[in-house]
């Protein structure tokens, strides 16, 4: 019984640190490429101001069935039909500093919330491996692992949706629209929503013992 449970702890933290893993991988990714673009920036002034400018796009095709684009296929050395579907462009749109402020925070709160997931999600886990399963303190885990996974999604989804309002007035491809779900990864806000979901089983089946113990 304890061995299943352990293998399925063990798998949950395998999907939980993919999750974290991959969020961290494309932040640094990107904040390495704008340092170094910041280092060279008098070498190649234009460079930075190109690099400072690339916003992810994720985009839609209007009629699904044209595949109205090409890429060139280097095994085959020919062009073949294609439709696109996530690009990364360089495009100057207009300063606006309240947007850059909250951008700016949520990438701050979403790096905080992440940690903190984390050391609520280890401190359940240590738990439930001692056998210290049906308690309080692992109702307040649950829940507060739950609302820091749900404020990660927050902070990740408003930079995105910013994003595409600000293209939206400067960028369009004929035949394209731009898609925000694409941009924006569910799976922290379901997560979350199941960590909130048992922890208030969990409370639940509390208070019932409780009450019967009470009675008794």
């Amino acid at each position: 019984m304890k061995r299943r449970l352990n293998i399925l702890c063990l798998l949950v933290m395998l999907v939980f640190g993919y999750s974290v893993f991959e969020s961290a991988y494309y932040f640094s990714n990107a904040f390495m490429a704008g340092a170094k673009a910041g280092m060279n920036y008098k070498d190649n002034a234009e460079q930075f101001k190109e690099t400072i400018n690339m916003k992810t796009v994720a985009l839609y095709p209007d009629n699904i069935a044209n595949l109205k684009d090409s890429v060139y296929n280097d095994k085959t050395g020919e062009f073949v039909p294609a439709l696109y579907s996530k690009l990364i462009v360089s495009v100057d749109t207009p300063m606006n500093l309240w947007l850059k402020f909250v951008t700016l925070m949520c990438n701050y709160i979403g790096i905080f919330s992440m940690i903190l997931s984390v050391v609520f999600f280890v401190k359940l886990i240590i738990a439930i491996n001692k056998s210290l399963i049906f308690n309080w303190k692992n109702v307040r885990r649950l829940r507060w692992l739950g609302s820091m996974l749900i404020l990660n999604f927050i902070c990740i989804a408003l930079p995105a949706y910013i994003s595409v309002y600000e293209l939206s007035g400067v960028f369009s491809i004929s035949g394209y629209s731009l898609n925000l779900s694409c941009l924006v990864s569910k799976l922290t806000l379901t997560l979350g929503l199941i960590a909130l979901v048992v922890g208030e089983i969990f409370a639940i089946g509390l208070k019932m013992k409780e009450e019967q113990d009470l009675t008794i």
